[in-house]
């Protein structure tokens, strides 16, 4: 047993500042399935968005991002985030973050802001092409200076502890598993900030590490917090192709599209002037399903992205990461044209949370992808995921440094997950049910859905729930049990969603529903576990 004034599940950008703000008023665990680094923040190439220019606003920003959420997007929440986050920004230069300059024309260094699909100015803050590693190793760097924060690396969440099993009215902190020595411990905390990422790996082909199994929004959800908009996945229209499947896919960022590079069949013609007049810096539902279409149309399995505007030397110079790992596949010099294809890359929805990054279970914050804050709408604008993050866990900290001390730690348990148990699963029917998940949502649930499909779906994670949910009830419990029971409930989730939305907007686009519905859904997805029984 542990005790904390603050838990923190999740080792990103949202969990590490969060943390540190934590840390100056009590004592804070941080918990996170992998190393401490291996998070989404860690693969963040493009950067985080933020008026610095002077030909930009707020206005602008707020109007751009507004635009890509298509009608859903919660304007005062996106109005705090855009107006907010400069100095959050500023921040992390304080903590060490190196962000990229150049000089200006009175000589003076100011920021190299990129330019991005969707935004009207250019205010991408970036460090090159590795953004987020360059902020993690700052933030992780910043942490080790406080005595009081534990990091519990190589452990993975299991549920959150409720004070009443029946009618949960507070969580009192989470029960955790050593992936290594295989314990069940138990963490007791006053506050409990989730902050665990996406869901990518739901997908076959995704850009998010191995960890973003939606494990924060499974166990917010069976604990009876609402969910939203998780029919909105965003698919980044430019990961790497490769012959051979990988873990993660490989990115290629959007900024390389806001340089110059444009997109193009395999026989060389220029696409994306028949989808959009933004042409290659559309938005990335567009471009995604503009892709989709056209791998449709002629049977091939990747498009061009051509970079030979931006020219070698740039090229490399903006985007070493990119260069170098294309350089060891091979791809370049011998060409300047990158095999691409969409990927899983971002959930829009999530825990249904308020402008403090509260949700309804006191006690319990979210923040980052996991949360549904109402900023995203039905697309997110790219670059705001990381600015979203720093504006919310700092909102969650300033909110839970006022409460936290009026709580009492409550020693729950639940009796289910501490008794022993003798049976046996085998790695490989969780591996395979892992398989099949993954293919259902890529084959039925993916950037262009039909509802007889989506149905069937359903019908098939409803069945591989059933059996995991009764494999974790009486078997042995490890790591990837664990994830597959919470990647079949948020699948559910995801399908249920996009089954309930009868119109086409921003990333949900359904062939029975093609055009968007203002009258009948201009409104956010909202589940509960009450809903699904």
């Amino acid at each position: 047993m542990i005790k904390c004034d603050f838990l923190v599940i999740g080792s990103g950008i949202t969990g590490l500042t969060f943390a540190q703000k934590a840390a100056q008023k009590g004592s804070v665990v941080i918990v996170t399935k992998k190393e401490k680094s291996d998070a989404n923040t860690n693969y963040a190439q493009g950067g985080i968005a933020s008026v610095f220019s002077p030909d930009d606003s707020f206005d602008l920003h707020i109007k751009d991002t507004i635009k890509a959420g298509d009608g859903l997007s919660h304007k005062e929440v996106v109005e705090i985030m855009v107006k907010e986050g400069p100095q959050l920004v500023k921040e992390l230069m304080d903590f060490g973050v190196e962000f990229t300059v150049k000089s200006s024309e009175r000589g003076k260094n100011v920021l190299d802001l990129g330019m991005e699909g969707g935004h009207s100015r250019r205010r991408i803050v970036h460090s090159k092409d590795l953004t987020g590693k360059t902020i993690e190793t700052a933030l992780l760097n910043a942490a080790k200076s406080y005595g009081n924060i534990k990091m519990l690396e190589n452990h993975t969440a299991i549920d959150l502890i409720p004070d009443n099993s029946d009618k949960p009215k507070r969580c009192v902190g989470a029960y955790i598993f050593d992936n290594i020595s295989g314990k069940i411990i138990r963490i007791y905390s006053r506050i409990t900030l989730l902050a665990s990422g996406g869901a990518g790996q739901l997908y076959l082909h995704t850009t998010n590490p191995s960890i973003a199994t939606g494990d924060g929004i499974s166990m917010a959800y069976r604990i009876g917090v609402p969910v939203a908009n998780m029919e909105f996945i965003q698919f980044h229209p430019t990961s790497l192709y490769e012959k051979e499947e990988t873990e993660r896919a490989f990115l290629i960022s959007e900024t390389v599209r806001g340089e110059g590079a444009f997109l193009k069949t395999i026989d060389g013609r220029s696409f994306m002037g028949n989808y959009h007049p933004m042409k290659s810096l559309a938005p990335r539902d567009i471009i995604a399903r503009a892709i989709d279409a056209e791998l449709k149309k002629s049977g091939e399995k990747f498009v061009l992205l051509d970079t030979s505007p931006i020219g070698t030397k740039r090229f490399e110079n903006r985007f070493p990461t990119i260069h170098n790992t294309l350089s060891e596949k091979g791809i370049f010099p011998t060409s300047d044209s990158i095999p691409v294809v969409p990927a899983a890359h971002y959930l829009c929805g999530g825990i249904v949370s308020d402008a403090n990054a509260k949700t309804s279970l006191t006690g319990l914050y979210v923040a980052g992808e996991v949360a549904f804050t109402g900023i995203h709408g039905a697309n997110r604008l790219a670059s705001n995921s990381l600015l979203e993050a720093l504006v919310f866990s700092e909102r969650a900290f300033k909110c839970a440094k006022k409460e936290f001390k009026k709580f009492n730690f409550i020693l729950k348990r639940i009796d289910t997950l501490e008794r022993k148990r003798k049976m046996k699963v085998e790695k490989n029917i969780i591996f395979h049910n892992r398989d099949v998940i993954k293919k259902i949502m890529c084959d039925y649930v993916g950037i262009v859905r039909k509802e007889s499909r989506l149905v069937e779906a359903l019908k098939r994670i409803k069945t591989i729930e059933e059996e995991v949910n009764n494999n974790f009830e009486y078997s042995r419990i490890f790591p990837e049990l664990i994830e597959l029971r919470n990647m079949a409930q948020v699948a559910k989730l995801i399908t249920y969603s996009a089954l309930t939305r009868k119109e086409s907007r921003g990333l949900h686009y359904i062939i029975d529903y093609p055009e968007k519905d203002d009258k009948r859904w201009k409104k956010d997805t909202i589940l509960s576990k009450d809903m699904m029984k």
